[in-house]
């Protein structure tokens, strides 16, 4: 059975993303299903996974280390479809899978679809989520064989897709070949270590405050040179007395909000999409 790594998606995977997709889009066409025979929707899909790729919402999935084989993307609740009747926030939406030719018969996009519905579950989901095509019989049978259950079909006039389907979260088909979550674990002792960077802040805003008292205690000089060095070592000296208060401030909140983490093992750490720093604010388009 060939080993696939699991990583978040970067800009620099966009060409094999397209990829994916440009070979997918010519094994349709020989099946006969028009699905993304539309070459505006190839444009679209791009700008798409460029977004969720900076909000840290697609994965690719690797074989022999660094081959792209597979993607999935998540996202909210696309609202041509899904309702409020239908607990939106109750499930784990998955968009744009897409496996590899190359991966026929290893059931790659089964233990992908596994591996979301684990996620899910973790994120104390209800339900894993996706619309499919209305023309594309095929791919619906195909999620029917992998549990899901036909929820109902929409037409809006402005989408191709709409044939609604989901399975309970957290089921597993496949439980012997799970695909491996993003390992990104806590650093060992996290707790201990703040705890410790707290007593150590919390020894520092002491001593500049004493410092700061030793100062105002000195007779101070009324003017010359000397007198400006006061000043201004009083001056940095208020301002490093604030900064450490401010430091120790937000040490303590930290460590409240650590409190709510999961343990470092945990499916629902490890597997978080994370943020890139430089993305930070975006926002993220209509899913397609």
């Amino acid at each position: 059975m060939t080993n696939y790594g699991v990583r978040l998606a970067q800009a620099s995977d966009i060409p094999d993303l397209m990829s994916l997709r440009a070979e997918a889009e010519q094994w349709l066409a020989a099946a006969g299903i028009d699905q993304w025979s539309d070459p505006d929707l190839g444009e679209r899909a791009m700008q798409s996974w460029l977004e969720k790729i900076q909000l840290g919402r697609t994965w690719v999935f690797t074989a022999d280390g660094n081959r792209v084989v597979a993607t999935v993307s998540r996202g909210d609740a696309d609202q041509d479809f899904w309702t409020a009747d239908d607990d939106i926030h109750s499930a784990f939406y998955i968009y744009k899978l897409i496996v590899a030719r190359s991966e026929s018969g290893s059931h790659l996009g089964a233990r992908i679809l596994d591996w979301a519905s684990a996620i899910a579950a973790a994120e104390g989901r209800s339900w894993l989520r996706l619309d499919v095509w209305r023309s594309n019989r095929r791919l619906q049978q195909y999620y029917e064989k992998w549990g899901f259950d036909h929820v109902r079909t929409e037409s809006p006039r402005h989408r191709l897709s709409g044939w609604l389907g989901q399975r309970p979260a957290g089921s597993l088909l496949l439980p012997d070949a799970m695909l491996p979550l993003i390992p990104k674990p806590l650093p060992a002792g996290f707790a201990e270590r703040l705890a410790n960077a707290q007593a150590r802040a919390r020894e520092l805003s002491d001593e500049v405050a004493e410092l700061l008292a030793d100062l105002e205690a000195t007779s101070t000089p009324v003017t010359g040179k000397v007198r400006g060095a006061y000043d201004r070592a009083h001056e940095h000296l208020s301002i490093a007395r604030g900064t450490v208060r401010t430091s120790l401030e937000r040490l303590r909140s930290t460590a409240a909000h650590a409190q709510a983490f999961p343990a470092s093992d945990d499916a629902a750490w490890a597997s978080a999409p994370r943020l890139p720093l430089q993305s930070w604010g975006s926002t993220a388009s209509e899913d397609l």
